[in-house]
């Protein structure tokens, strides 16, 4: 069994959670505009979090020493029913927001990411892709509750398995365990905002395990898997039945029919029919890749 203690700080932070039931509804207007704000303001003021150099700098770092993440296994744990995930989720999940500007107007623009906290003194997960943002000048995260906090250092960061570990000043925080060898054919669940849309869970099972042949990413091994998501998702939890991160969204690839070719009596030239889309493969950064962050070589 999870340790009790554990338990007690994982499970639920927020006491009502914006989407869990039909008497706390989500105001995705309301809450997306709050975290706009913040970040804005953190941008304008000189308030301690990381600027745009330092941060994109502190992602070079391919490991930290200043905190251990235990893994734990699920053998003798009791499964979840699905409210249970979706609260132990959302309590611990995160919107991430970063502020920047463009080369076209004055304003401020801003872009939001998903992640969830690993520790309950503030350490937040999320893809390397969003904490080595090239144009943020600053970012902030935003709990369940409606906390704001800005993101003071990047501990660690790997780029081809699209991980890193993010610092805050938030205390008290409930936070996920992180379990390492979830195996293809589990099922699980995933949290995450897709597309300006708060506290989405999605259900599926992990495909497979794949290592990633493209150049950034240098054979890294992802977790595939069936469960849905969009834009907005990345760095959302994949939680199995017992309520650990298996991994973390990182990207998507769609696939395409290839395309027949066809003629017409009038001419001799092949012209491509169009495209439909038949599958997306759901890409995960694993839990693992996660966990090595803080693990010396």
């Amino acid at each position: 069994m999870l340790l009790p203690t554990l338990l007690a700080a994982c499970f639920f932070g927020a006491a009502t959670i914006p989407g869990a039931d039909v008497d706390s509804p989500a105001d995705d207007r309301q809450l997306f505009r709050k975290l706009e704000l913040s970040v804005i303001a953190l941008a304008e003021n000189d308030s301690g979090a990381v600027r745009r150099e330092a941060r994109l700098e502190q992602c070079k770092r391919p490991r930290t020493d200043a905190l251990k993440l235990a893994s734990y296994r699920a053998d003798d744990a009791i499964p979840l029913d699905g409210p249970a995930i979706y609260r132990r989720a959302a309590s611990a999940a995160v919107l991430i927001g970063t502020a920047y500007k463009c080369d076209k107007c004055t304003k401020w623009h801003h872009t939001l990411a998903s992640g969830f906290a690993v520790t309950a003194d503030g350490v937040i997960a999320t893809n390397h892709h969003v904490a080595a943002s090239p144009a943020a000048e600053a970012m902030g995260v935003m709990t369940a509750d409606g906390r704001f906090f800005p993101v003071r250092e990047v501990l660690a960061a790997d780029k081809p398995h699209d991980v890193a570990l993010l610092r805050t000043d938030a205390k008290d925080l409930a936070f996920l365990p992180l379990r390492d060898n979830a195996p293809a054919g589990s099922p699980i669940r995933c949290y995450s905002h897709p597309a300006s849309t708060f506290g989405c869970i999605s259900e599926g099972i992990i495909a497979r395990y794949a290592r990633m042949n493209e150049s950034d990413r240098n054979g890294a091994v992802f977790m595939q898997i069936t469960a849905d998501y969009a834009r907005g998702s990345s760095g959302g939890p994949v939680l199995d039945a017992y309520g650990n991160v298996v991994g973390m969204v990182a990207s998507t690839s769609p696939v395409f029919t290839s395309p027949p070719t066809s003629t017409t009596p009038s001419t001799k030239d092949a012209k491509p029919a169009t495209q439909s889309q038949q599958m997306v493969r759901h890409n995960c950064a694993t839990a693992r890749a996660i966990l090595e962050l803080t693990r010396a070589k």
